[in-house]
Order: C-alpha cells, then structure tokens, then sequence
C-alpha cells in the first residue's frame, strides 16, 4: 500500500486469523523487600508503559487525540500483523522468488498509474492546479509511451508523482486527524483518513468498469508486489524496534503530517500498513 494505500487497499480476507495480542511479560516471582533508601527498579509493565508514552509524545502534533482506542487498536494490528507475517509474507516471498525486480518495479509503476483520478482531483480539491496538471501530463505521458504504466518517463522529464488523498485534502482544509485507528486489514488510520479512505475508494474508478473479482485480484496482486519489494526493510524495522505498534504508529501520524502540509515532495511511501519504510528506490 499504490501498496495497501488510500482507496486501493488488500482485499485478502480470511475466515480465520490468528488474533494474536502482545505477549504478556512473564510472571516473576516475588522477591525480597529492598532495602531502605535503595533505588527501586521499576517492573517490566512500568518500563513499557513509560517507553509507549514517551514513544508516542515523540508524534507529530497533527494526532492531537493521541491514541484512546489503543487497547482495541493493539490487538487489531496484532491480527493484521499475523496476517502479514503468515500469509502475505511467504506468498509475497514466493512472488520475489519467480518474478526479477524490473518486473515488479514495473508493476509497481502500472498500479500507481491507476491512481491518477485520486491524486488529480485531490489536487483539484487543494487548489493546486498546476499540480493537477501535471498529474494529468504524467497519467498521458505513462499511458501511452509509458506502455499503461509499465514504465515511468514522465519523472525522466521532471514530473515527479506526488501522493494525494482525501485525507489530505480534509487536513488541508483545517479538519483534524481525530484519534489513531487501526483497521482491520487496511491498517493504520485516523478518523480523518478513515473517511478519505472511502471517499477514495469511490475515486478509484476502475473497480466500476470491471468485474469485482478482477478489482480483487489486481489489488491482491498489488499487495504482493509491493510487499515484495520491501521485504528486507520491514524484517530490519521490525527487530530494531522495542515495541512494533508505537514504531507503525509513530511513523505513520508522522507520515500523515508531513504529507498534509507537503513537506516530503517527491517521495511515495504508499505502503500505508508500514509507513516506518520508504518505498525503494530504483
């Protein structure tokens, strides 16, 4: 997520998950009272409970809400996780096996052509037309000497894509992100996005066009060969990380600021579920 991203998330739904919450730290038997004066080791719930806090004030301030939910959010993203290392890793493995990385590049460059209609009338939305009209001079460019998007000549020209949504749109227009979300399957979110997710769905016009199956597959296809593309970078974020869901959900409020108010033109880390790793470079 564009990977699992606004309005082309994975439609790969199971009907059964492992709904796997974090591992409790294990009991630890009692010991003797410390002496007076002697400093005091906090227990291992304290430790966590402080690193979450002081993990998550590191945010940018565009979460105001912070993360009420996180209880319930905790354990969705524990199921999505499991998901992800279960099914969608091995398969997306096996993908990176059969197919060179030209040809997942390629893919890659196709699907994100699809998204023009999103990007261009969020741009609209924004009042940046000349940025519409480069969208448009890149989805005419792409589709045509691009081969359907196979391949990018547009950014050899200097039209680089830029990422645009409906959440952003809303984030332009002064609506707050609202609290941290994690959706099932579709991953982290707010309530702000959450809406900008739907509206863009409705925005991604191919699914009208063609059958629902064929929308499905392109999009499972989608995931695999994003997720493929980024393997070895989720592994690394995920051992370097002391607490997987404050790293998503860290870099994701501050991935979401950083594009409301531009300040990362010219990047596409549209992979939504794992903002923490940029998309890589050719």
């Amino acid at each position: 997520m564009s990977g699992v991203g606004r309005g082309a998330a994975s439609l790969i739904v199971l009907a059964a998950l492992l709904a796997g919450a974090p591992a409790r730290a294990e009991e630890v038997p009692e010991q003797a009272a410390p002496e007076a004066g002697a400093p005091q080791a906090s227990s291992p719930s304290e430790s966590y409970e402080e690193y979450d806090e002081l993990y998550f004030e590191e945010d940018v301030g565009e979460s105001d809400h912070g993360d009420p939910l996180e209880p319930i959010n905790r354990r969705i993203f524990w199921v999505n996780d499991g998901l992800d290392r279960h099914v969608i890793e091995p398969i997306s493995n096996a993908w990176d096996y059969v197919l060179p990385d030209f040809v997942q590049h390629a893919f890659r460059d196709a699907f994100s052509n699809l998204q023009f209609p999103i990007y261009f009338f969020n741009d609209l939305f924004q009042l940046k037309p000349v940025r519409a009209s480069e969208d448009l001079a890149r989805f005419v460019i792409n589709s045509t000497v691009g081969i359907a998007g196979l391949m990018d000549p547009a950014a050899a020209i200097g039209l680089q894509k830029r990422v645009e949504d409906f959440g952003q749109t809303l984030g332009y227009w002064g609506v707050p992100a609202g609290p941290y979300l994690m959706l099932p399957f579709f991953g982290p979110s707010s309530v702000r996005d959450g809406v900008g997710l739907a509206v863009d769905t409705a925005f991604g016009a191919i699914g009208w066009f063609i059958p629902f199956w064929a929308s499905a597959a392109m999009q499972a296809v989608e995931t695999l060969n994003q997720r493929s593309l980024i393997r070895d970078e989720i592994q690394a974020e995920r051992r370097a990380a002391l607490d997987w869901y404050a790293a998503v959900r860290s870099a994701y409020t501050q991935y979401r600021e950083n594009l409301v108010n531009d300040r990362r033109e010219g990047t596409e880390t549209e992979y939504d579920y794992y903002p923490i790793v940029a998309e890589d470079e050719e």
